[in-house]
């Protein structure tokens, strides 16, 4: 039986359990399905009626929590009643763009803020095939190191300026060596194991772009095909270092719980974690706390890009409308300014002159910095077996497994997978 897209299967196998407001066949209303913390929802409220009060235009708001989010978006898409405006996981986009979901969105957004994209937020948002925005966003994320003054200080650590001044892998291994034996430093490393690995998108977007900065990549983006990239040399010598902090016993284990490196224990000494737990970490550690880039794996550091982001579905009969809300919401200062109390990772320009923490030498400026070293996850229909395959396999690398075996039969997934769909037209030609 000819395999589908795990999106588009759920479409298909999906029961409509949705019990909110339906998407409004009123004329002068548009619908917006989101997920989000507490104080994201209060913000795209206010947003809204700040909005409305200004245009007339009503926004009908389709909370949806994170959980559900994809069940519930697949109910939507099988009963072809998709709201006006969606949020979009960054990595799916591709496949919501291929399978006719969403819709290129440039006629629709304010050409001010198009130019106001930084390069990551551009590459966030851009469907390979005609390579057009099919997604708009004031947000972007990234991975880096959270890592405790006090313990680097210990053992002499150099502390990289910049992004080009990152640690060398070798650098890196060998103050991983020297953390260990601090007897205050229960693990050198935390992966943040506890969020899950294997299965879950934190083990693709927080290790995909060290095969990147070591040489390689999840698939070739020429070919698409992963057989000969995925398991190359370059990315089994990068994921040898993985292995060996593991099987030392350098890695905090899940079981541990996320909060080893600012506990009152303070177990940790580094923490490879995402942008948005900078206020906790800061806020429990206080300048004790210093945020770093990446490891630079041979090629240059390389990070990760993307996060939920706004489409406008093909179906909408009110994309104009949709469009001229998402420009709203893009320049409304109230609204942005919500987003910079939660240290959301600024994707637009004018946005980030606004953001003191990513703008602070002292705090996130080196994480801001790293938005110029992004490279995004494979855009492709096939992604969400691109990244099961990959998140099983490292952690099946972290628990001691041969590196190329498991590699292998990831890219065999991967490839079976494009192969049985027919590569995906117009992919791969």
């Amino acid at each position: 039986m000819k395999k589908t897209n795990l999106i588009l299967c759920a479409a298909l196998l999906a029961v409509s359990v949705f019990t909110g407001c339906k998407k409004s066949g009123k004329s002068n209303s548009i619908s917006i399905m989101f997920q989000g913390s507490d104080s994201e929802q209060a913000a795209i409220k206010a947003c809204s009626e700040k909005f409305t009060k200004q245009t007339g235009i009503n926004v009908e708001l389709l909370y949806t929590p994170h959980d559900s989010y994809t069940s519930k978006l697949a109910s939507f898409i099988k009963n072809k009643n998709v709201p006006d405006i969606i949020s979009v996981d960054g990595p799916v986009l591709a496949s919501l763009a291929w399978s006719g979901v969403i819709q290129c969105v440039e006629p629709y957004i304010d050409s001010e803020i198009i130019k106001d994209m930084t390069p990551s937020n551009i590459a966030q948002c851009t469907y390979p095939v005609d390579n057009k925005l099919y997604a708009i966003s004031y947000a972007d994320s990234t991975v880096l190191l959270y890592c405790n003054k006090t313990y680097l200080n210990k053992i002499g650590a150099r502390i990289p300026k910049s992004v080009e001044d990152a640690w060398t892998i070798e650098e890196f291994d060998d103050i991983l060596t020297k953390l260990a034996a601090l007897p205050e430093v229960t693990w050198p490393l935390d992966l943040m194991w506890a969020w899950n690995i294997a299965g879950s998108e934190w083990g693709t977007y927080a290790f995909y772009e060290c095969l990147a900065s070591g040489g390689s990549d999840l698939i070739d983006r020429a070919t698409w095909k992963a057989d000969g990239t995925l398991n190359s040399p370059e990315s089994v010598n990068v994921l040898k270092y993985f292995q060996k902090w593991g099987t030392k016993g350098w890695i905090v284990p899940k079981s541990a719980g996320e909060n080893t490196l600012y506990n009152d224990k303070r177990q940790t000494a580094i923490a490879w974690n995402g942008n948005w737990n900078f206020l906790t970490c800061e806020a429990a550690m206080g300048d004790e706390v210093i945020a770093l880039p990446l490891p630079n794996f041979g090629k240059g550091t390389r990070t990760p890009n993307a996060t939920w982001i706004w489409g406008i579905s093909a179906t909408s009969k009110k994309a104009d409308k949709a469009g001229k809300f998402l420009s709203f919401m893009m320049t409304d200062t109230d609204f942005l300014d919500a987003m910079e109390a939660n240290a959301c990772y600024p994707a637009l320009k004018k946005f980030a002159a606004r953001c003191e923490t990513y703008m602070d030498p002292a705090k996130m400026a080196i994480a801001y910095e790293q938005s110029n070293y992004a490279v995004s996850r494979p855009n492709h229909p096939a992604y969400p077996t691109i990244t099961l395959a990959f998140s099983d396999a490292f952690e099946a690398v972290l628990n001691g497994a041969d590196i190329k075996t498991e590699l292998d039969k990831a890219a065999q997934k991967i490839d079976e997978d494009i192969s049985d769909n027919g590569g995906y037209p117009p992919f791969g030609k």
